[in-house]
Order: structure tokens, then sequence, then C-alpha cells
């Protein structure tokens, strides 16, 4: 009959005993062979679906059955979870829904005075009934209807009593051994050992076997597939969750997998209760960040993926290094200073670690002062601005002044404003005769001002012209028509001045060349800091296709001495041509000093360092007196 296994009583020790009690209906399908059906699955209904639809245990059909192990599971009322309505008795099992009694498969039996067939999955079904005048027997694994109870003279039992078959076959002979008085059990007309409690299921060798033969014999009833496991107590075959025994946490909480390794046993000790942590099955304690580096005794370790352990991953030398830890990483980084030195860390005064590092506090120095040689001293400038010492540009910042920009050749620091300040070419040449502050005179020896004045043009309310005379208006023109540029719609283009003579500017133009109607914005920017803002802005629209100087109509804007301005222009409505000269730029402007073009996309924000001093745009600019 496939595969079986048929244990006498002394081969078989060790099985446990299915102890479960069962309530509710029930269906009997065997007799005293232990007849009865199981499901198609080899008997454990474990995987059967509800009857009349597939059942789950969430969102379940109201009212549907199903099978877990031996335990009969239904749906509620609403379908939102299934309860345990009975649990079959260690002689049955679980199939469709319903608890049926076991039988040995491919076996026939007596019950009810009939012959009943037990199938190769369990389920039994009467094959004859007897005749009043005939007995059924068994002989082995068949039964069928006799004239005869038994064999005549042939050893038989008499329930525990092993007797043998009366001369006229007509059943056992009166007296003979009982059983029970040795504690054992009778099978073919012998007492012997009993090895488990007849019609219960049992384990080995991993498959579950029926308990038959007056508990003397145990027969293959399920055999358990790869991944599930026989679990005794439910008498059926079970998917396989653990390893029988083995601890394993579930989140801080030891848990133990039952004998069988078909569920982890309830209750379970919690870790976190004495502030512990749960490894590999056992409470310990955490010393670290789990999978993360950090510093212990000036050294590197690194922490386990548990935080319960951790290893020396990095080992600093005290002399020039120390452990550093930043996030969730760890290093040996070189010593920032010497132990116990005092020194700056910004605007802030400290004292060097004992492991070379610097601390992350200290002694900070007030808002007017800064921190140099680990001393707070006053701040020689104001906070946040650019200005002039020693001909170069510096910025003034927490920690005190620092260079900004090193003025080299002919350019000196020229202050821009009250928090700006840069590299410009000098005002004038030394010794050389100029115009500075609409007087005329020589060139001091720092080419920022004049050692004498031969005409003082502001008494007679005029200003100084380029040829060094002084006059009610004149006319400056930015370099010459050297070479051509194309210039892009919506496009700022402009040269820029650093005004040394005030004076109000009355118009601006510009030599482009475009054809068809043009819109020109002419803006005159002033640098605030070190960035350029717009103090006019004018549109003139409707402008045909022209060549050579387009003006900007009237304007009235006073210069400031000692200011940096942008005279632009911005061309909409399409392309046009800009006429360019670079460096050198012949002649002198007679109110300031050219430093330089800017060109960019308009509307945009750009500052001092958008100059490009090796050109200009050829432009005209009108002034006369304030």
């Amino acid at each position: 009959m496939g595969k079986s296994i048929v244990r006498s009583l002394g081969a078989f020790v060790g099985f446990g005993l299915l102890l479960a009690a069962c309530s509710g209906a029930q269906t009997p399908v065997g007799g005293s062979g232990g007849g009865g059906a199981m499901d198609g699955n080899g008997g454990n209904g474990g995987n059967s679906g509800s009857v009349g639809s597939g059942g789950s245990p969430s969102g379940c059909v109201p009212g549907a059955k199903r099978c877990d192990g031996s335990s009969v599971k239904v749906c509620d009322d609403v379908g939102a979870q299934e309860i345990i309505a009975q649990t079959c008795l260690p002689s049955q099992s679980c199939v469709l829904g319903s608890c049926v009694t076991t039988c040995v498969p491919n076996t026939e039996f007596c019950q009810d005075g009939g012959v009943w067939k037990c199938d190769s999955s369990g389920l039994s079904t009467r094959d004859q009934q007897c005749a009043a005048s005939l007995f059924c027997r068994v002989d082995g694994d068949k039964a069928s209807c006799s004239s005869q109870a038994c064999t005549a003279n042939q050893p038989v039992c008499d329930g525990d009593v092993a007797t043998t078959c009366k001369s006229d076959s007509s059943g056992p002979a009166a007296g003979g051994v009982d059983c029970s008085d040795s504690k054992q059990a009778c099978y073919g007309g012998q007492c012997l050992e009993v090895a488990c409690k007849s019609g219960t299921k049992v384990c080995e060798h991993g498959d579950v076997y029926l308990c038959t033969h007056n508990g003397t014999e145990i027969s293959l009833l399920t055999e358990c597939g790869p991944s599930e496991v026989c679990d005794a107590e439910m008498g059926s075959c079970r998917a396989k969750v653990c390893d029988p025994g083995k601890v394993s946490c579930d989140g801080t909480r030891v848990q133990t997998c039952n004998a069988f390794g078909s569920a982890w046993l309830p209750g379970s000790l919690e870790c976190a209760a004495d502030g512990k942590i749960c490894v590999n099955g056992s409470c310990k304690k955490q010393i670290c960040a789990a999978n993360r580096s950090y510093c212990q005794d000036g050294s590197v370790y690194n922490c386990d993926s548990s935080g319960s352990a951790s290893t020396l991953s990095q080992t600093c030398n005290p002399q020039t290094q120390h452990c550093y830890a930043y996030g969730s990483f760890a290093t040996c980084q070189a010593n920032e200073c010497h132990a116990g030195d005092k020194l700056c860390d910004g605007n802030v005064i400290k004292v060097c670690n004992a492991d070379g590092s610097i601390p992350a506090s200290g002694t900070s120095c007030t808002d007017t002062q800064y921190c140099e040689n680990a001393e707070c001293k006053p701040r020689p400038c104001t906070l946040g601005t650019y200005y002039c010492k020693s001909s170069d540009v510096y910025y003034c910042d927490f920690s005190g002044p620092s260079l900004s920009q090193d003025c080299v050749g002919d350019t000196a620091c020229k202050v821009l404003g009250t928090s700006g300040a840069t590299c410009a070419p000098l005002a004038c040449s030394p010794s050389s005769s100029a115009c500075l502050g609409n007087q005329i005179g020589t060139c001091a020896s720092d080419g920022l001002s004049l050692s004498q004045v031969t005409s003082d043009c502001t008494a007679t309310a005029s200003i100084c012209t380029a040829d060094l005379k002084c006059a009610k208006s004149t006319s400056d023109t930015f370099g010459v028509a050297e070479a051509t540029e194309p210039i892009y719609a919506s496009s700022l283009v402009g040269d820029v001045i650093d005004v040394d003579s005030a004076r109000k500017l009355t118009e601006l133009s510009a030599q482009l060349v475009f054809v068809g109607s043009r819109e020109l914005r002419w803006i005159i920017y002033e640098v605030v800091g070190q960035t350029f803002v717009p103090k006019v802005d004018k549109i003139v629209s409707a402008l045909n296709g022209s060549t050579g100087f387009i003006g900007s109509g009237p304007l009235n804007f006073q210069l400031a001495a000692g200011k940096r301005y942008l005279f632009g222009v911005v061309i909409s409505g399409g392309d046009a041509i800009d006429y360019i000269d670079s460096v050198p730029f012949p002649g002198k402007v007679s109110f300031g000093t050219l430093m330089g073009r800017v060109i960019t996309f308009y509307p945009s924000t750009f500052d001092v360092f958008s100059i490009d001093s090796n050109y200009v745009s050829q432009m005209k600019v009108t002034t006369e007196p304030i």
C-alpha cells in the first residue's frame, strides 16, 4: 500500500499523544478498525479552502469554513475575521471544514456488521453489508463476510483477552490471558506492548502516522511535503516556519520554536524590560549604535549590526592624530592644534583639547572685535564691508580684515560708496596735468589727487573738459569704432565709469546699427556695496532702422564724485550691431576713469566682478555743472 510502516510494540517508543478535545458535530465514517475520511491533500486539511468558497484569514466569506491543521475555522458574520469553531479529536482529521474519523489508507475494516474500505486518501465507504447469519471478519488488510467468526483453534482476541477461536469457528473460546493485567494490548491473539493510543496520530520520519491494531502498530497516514513538518499536537502536516527548539528574536523579544518546527511557542522574554536588546535569541546589553563607527579610548571602533559588540578599526597615533566622529562615521584625523594651546577659531578663542582637536566652544569676541593670535582685538573696520588698506582691497568679516584684491600695476584701491571698494586704474598719471573734482592742476604722486591746482572751474560754475579747459557743457566719447559685435535682443550693454568730478548727466548715446523698429531702454546703474543698482530707466520706442549715435533724449541725473556708474542700453524687438574698442582706450574722460564694459541679458543682477576691463562700447556722455 505505498509507503507504510507497521511497528510492533517492542519497536515503537517515544510517540507523543494527541490530547485535544473535540466539540460540535462530527462525521462518523469509521468503525472498530479506525475508519473515516480524509481530505484530498493527504489528510491534514490545512490547505483546504472554505466550504463553497475560498476563505482567507482576512476578508473572508461570512459563514465559510476551512481547515487549519486539526482546527476548523469559521468566518464571522461580517467577513472580518476567522475564529476556531472546533478542534478535531486525536482519532479525527479536519477535511473540508469538518472533523472526520481517520482510517488507514488502502485497508478494509469491519463496522456495523458490514465491510468498509478505506481509500488511498483515508476516506472510507461501505462496501458490503453482511447478512444476519454471517460475520464480518478481518484477515490482515482485508475484510469479508464469512460464515465463520474466526479460524478454528487459531489465536484470536476477545477484547483485551488473548485466547483461541472455538473449534466450531463461532467465536473466541472462554478463558485466556487478560493482556491489560500486564499493561499490554491484545492483537492477533497475542499480548503485545502498547506503542500508542489506538486511533490517534503520531509523527515518524517527519510524516503523519495512524496508531492501529489496538495501539500496537502504526501505519503511514499522510506524507508531508518538503516545506512541511509533522505536528504531533495537531496530528497533521503543517508549513515549516522554524527549526525545532531554535531561539530567535521578534523585535526586542526572545521566542522559541516548538518541538515540531510548525510555530513559535506562545510567551516570550521581553529584553527591553531590562533595557537590553534581543540578539540571536538572547538578551544582550546594547553598547553602541548598530552599523556605525565611533571613538573610544582615542581610537576608531566599528559597531556590529546588532549594536551588542564592536571591533577595533583604526588605532590613532596619539602624538599626531585624534579620533574624530561626525554623523555615523569616525576616523583618525591629524591633530588640528597642540594640546593646551590657545587659538582663534573664527571669532572665538579656544583652548586645544588634550587629543589635539579643536573644542566645540570657547570665548567669543564681541561684534566690535575680532580674534587674532588668541586675543580679542578692536575691529578696525565695519563688518561686512570692503575698504581700502595700503592701496589694496580688504574685506571686513568676523575674523577681522582679510585681503580681497591685491591692486597691482597702475591701479589702486578705490572706495565705492559706503560699503564697497575695488582695484581701479589711477585717476591720473603722477606729475601730469589732470582734471579732478572739476579742478585743473598737477597729478600728485598717489595718482588720486592734485598736488597743485592751476584752474578751479567750480569758481565760474563750470566743469573741466577732456582737453583741460573750463566749460558750461561737454561731451565725452568712450573708445573708438575699432570693431563690431552683434548684440542679441533683450541684452544690456554699457560702459562703467569711476566718477572723479561731480556732474549733471544730460544725455546718453551709443553707436548702433539695426534694421527695423527697436525699443531702447536707457538705464544708469550705481554701485551699492558691490552690486549695480538701477537709478535711471528711460524707454525710447518706435525707432526705425538707424546707423550712428542714437541718443536717449534729455536726462537729468547727478553723478557724485567717488562713485561708480554703469551707462547702459537694453535693445528689444530684435538684434543690433554694437561698435567696440579694446585696450588701451584712447583719450581721457573729463569726469572720471573708464573701467570697462558690461554685457548681459536683461533683466539680471550683476556686480563689480562682471566688468570686462578689456573692452568698451563706443558711447557719448553729455554733462554740465550741477
